[in-house]
Parts: structure tokens; sequence; C-alpha cells
């Protein structure tokens, strides 16, 4: 079985996390385990896809800013991504085959 991770930096509802999301259904209906990691997930603001305990969503760095004095939203996204991908790498004890970066 195929292990396969994405990384997303907000899971919310929007056109880039249906894709996301439609990709990871799509390759866990081929047999292959599939977790998505972000850095911020709201269960009560997300595809109902992402409710299912067949499809992990794994939501590490979310106490980390989305923006500085409301300016730098690119850079806090970029340093938010790279918490979750640290995290994922060095302290979550996973290991995958594939990697999706959506940045």
């Amino acid at each position: 079985m195929v292990r396969v991770v994405f990384l997303h930096p907000d899971l919310g509802i929007g056109g880039a996390e249906r894709l996301v999301v439609d990709a990871a259904v799509a390759l866990r209906s081929r047999g292959c385990s599939v977790q998505i990691w972000t850095a911020h997930y709201d269960p009560q603001h997300c595809f109902s896809e992402t409710l299912s305990p067949d499809l992990p969503v794994v939501c590490v760095g979310d106490w980390l800013p989305t923006s500085m004095f409301g300016y730098f939203h690119a850079l806090c996204a970029y340093l938010r991504m790279i918490y979750v991908t640290l995290y994922l790498v060095l302290f979550s004890g996973e290991e995958f085959d594939v990697v999706f970066c959506d940045q």
C-alpha cells in the first residue's frame, strides 16, 4: 500500500482545498493510505470528506500567526508550512512514500 501525505497551509473551504480533498479521496479509493497535514483545520468549516476517519487530517501549528499587523500574509503562510513540514519530518514518526506539498 502506498502511503501518501498532503501538506496544505489552511484546510478551509475553497478551490485549492477542494482539489486537495478530491485528490486525497481518489487516492484513498485506489487503496492508498492517505493523510492531510495542515496548519489550520476547523471541523465546523470544512468539506465533509475530511470528517471521515478514513481520511485523517492532522493540524499542527495553528498557534502560528496568519499575518503580522495585517501584513505579510504570504510570509506567514510560508513559515506555517515550514513548521508543518518540519513537524512531520522530525517529530511525527510517520513514514510516507509520496508527499504532495500544496503551497
